[in-house]
């Protein structure tokens, strides 16, 4: 009788809009529904959308070529579904593709950026996979080590290709690529080289071109690369242009037949950087500080990066006393180094 008259004033209540807690989590349209998963690529295009506007345009396209790729071999649908077993077996993967340690410490990078960013957000209730046990075997040395020899490079100025004078001026002036490939006739006054941001000049990602770091500088040009400049036909506003007066984006393919017809292996562009920190201090006899500063670089930097071990010099000095260690080292090279250069 009692639980009859309880459940009529319930529907009485009901009826008149009375609701206690138990009814409100009852209703469809309030109760809370369970937390929604996020899909992998949705993760990765709200990560791309929301760091990309720290970024520059080149930065962002390498990242989201990155990441999309290596979320794609992740072999997961979502977020919450990668664990650091998975980091850790697609880091072994990509080793067993003969992928660099440097480029396997980028990768890792990037994963964990990604992931921290999804859960420090609270887009996902989850430790980060990529974590200390994410371990990259590390070798003794991830710093590239090519000084080009002397007779290299003769072999390489002694081709035919379309592409010389770009690459004589990298060789006089140790300048990154990107710098060469973006240099325009305005850029260089009264023998100055005026490296900056160039908010108007158009690149393969967009309008607007800065120095790597965004660090400006300016260098004097040697009369070689003077010269390169001098006998360099103006057919647009860009430097070296391609035959039909637009901005090169790359050298590749002509740098590849370039080194097949020259017979010189395992020689990348940014190497010529070597070869012109090398000339600068051991002919030019420019400190560290100096050269540094001329390559856009800091001193540290060129002393673990841009000085490679050459076993030569070694030997050479290794019996000579001081006065005669400091003669082979500038004088003998530089006659040298001058007439391959020359040539």
């Amino acid at each position: 009788m009692l639980a009859k008259k309880k459940m009529h004033l319930k529907e009485q209540e009901l009826y008149e809009g009375i609701f206690d807690d138990h009814d409100i989590l009852k209703m469809p349209e309030i109760r809370v529904s369970p937390q929604v998963r996020l899909d992998l690529n949705l993760g990765v295009e709200k990560y791309l959308d929301a760091s990309g506007v720290h970024k520059n345009a080149r930065t962002q396209n390498n990242d989201k070529y990155a990441l999309e790729s290596l979320i794609s071999r992740l072999d997961k649908v979502f977020v919450d579904e990668v664990t650091p077993y998975d980091i850790q077996m697609l880091l072994g993967k990509l080793k067993s593709e003969n992928k660099k340690e440097a480029t396997l410490r980028t990768y890792r990078g990037i994963l964990k950026k990604f992931f921290a960013w999804i859960t420090e957000n609270g887009l996902v209730q989850m430790d980060n996979p990529v974590n200390k046990h994410s371990l990259i075997k590390q070798t003794s040395n991830l710093v590239r080590d090519r000084l080009p020899k002397p007779e290299e490079i003769q072999r390489i100025l002694s081709c035919d290709s379309e592409i010389m004078p770009v690459l004589r001026y990298l060789i006089h002036t140790g300048a990154r690529l990107g710098e060469v490939l973006h240099l325009e006739w305005e850029d260089i006054e009264d023998g100055i080289w005026q490296i900056s941001h160039k908010p108007n000049c158009p690149t393969k990602f967009g309008i607007g071109w800065s120095p790597k770091w965004g660090k400006s500088r300016s260098i004097p040009l040697k009369s070689e690369a003077l010269e390169v400049l001098e006998n360099q036909p103006r057919i647009s506003r860009w430097v070296f242009p391609k035959a039909d007066g637009t901005r090169r984006d790359s050298l590749d393919k002509s740098w590849k037949t370039l080194l097949k017809n020259a017979q010189v292996e395992d020689l990348q562009i940014k190497d010529f950087r070597n070869w012109a920190n090398h000339i600068l201090k051991h002919e030019n006899l420019f400190t560290t500080k100096e050269a540094s500063s001329y390559l856009g670089h800091s001193p540290m930097v060129n002393e673990s990066h841009y000085e490679p071990i050459s076993k030569e010099r070694i030997s050479q000095k290794i019996n000579m006393d001081g006065f005669n260690c400091y003669k082979a080292a500038t004088k003998s090279d530089s006659v040298f180094n001058r007439e391959i250069l020359r040539n």
